[in-house]
């Protein structure tokens, strides 16, 4: 594959969106090489992608469902990977990807699953060439999405506590790239960090 592959990954209310957009904007401006980059996220809109935000939008306890969320999680990315993930790297495109394989590591073992499974249910699964990890406090994370219609399966403080706990402990063990982001700071210096780590990667030719 010729192409680039890289994730954000974080928390609800980290700011994975605004991060997805100024990258896009950044790579496309800077690099001589990528001219193409695609932005996407798990889950899709798939069968199995739906079923999911069914769930999150219907379920309120964020205990229930682990293996099924599990199940589909793996089965929409699975698919999603190999029709698209995979054909836009094989073009040499740069594919960002809002959350990836690493979420459902944080938020089903969150919800019990060993950690130690959730990673052997994915090893069949391409590694990014980069996963930057959008950290900041619950409570930030919280504020920022108090204006937000509706609340999904996952959104509440004691679990995204877990969650975030997680994402720290992937972060330290993985072999995995996975760069830490102060998401707490203003969008402007979160931006600035994320720039810093796609250079230091050196995943793309300037």
């Amino acid at each position: 594959m010729n192409g680039v592959f890289i994730v954000v990954e974080g928390i609800d209310g980290s700011g994975k969106g605004y991060a997805m957009m100024r990258l896009q904007e950044y790579i496309m401006g800077k690099s001589k090489k990528y001219d193409h980059v695609l932005l996407t996220r798990n889950p899709t809109n798939s069968l199995d992608g739906q079923k999911l935000r069914e769930i999150l939008a219907t379920q309120t306890d964020s205990q229930t469902s682990a293996r099924q969320c599990m199940e589909l999680f793996i089965k929409d990315r699975t698919q999603h990977i190999e029709k698209h993930v995979e054909p836009a790297l094989d073009k040499g495109y740069v594919v960002l990807c809002d959350r990836y394989k690493y979420s459902t590591m944080a938020f089903q073992h969150g919800q019990g699953i060993p950690l130690q499974e959730l990673i052997e249910a994915q090893k069949h699964l391409p590694t990014p060439d980069l996963v930057l990890l959008l950290d900041l406090p619950v409570e930030i994370a919280s504020q920022r999405m108090s204006n937000r219609d509706g609340k999904e399966k996952f959104e509440n403080k004691e679990f995204s506590e877990k969650v975030r706990k997680n994402y720290l402990h992937l972060a330290q063990t993985l072999p995995d790239s996975i760069v830490v982001i102060d998401a707490s700071k203003s969008k402007e210096e979160v931006f600035q960090q994320l720039v810093t780590a796609l250079e230091k990667s050196g995943v793309l030719p300037y």
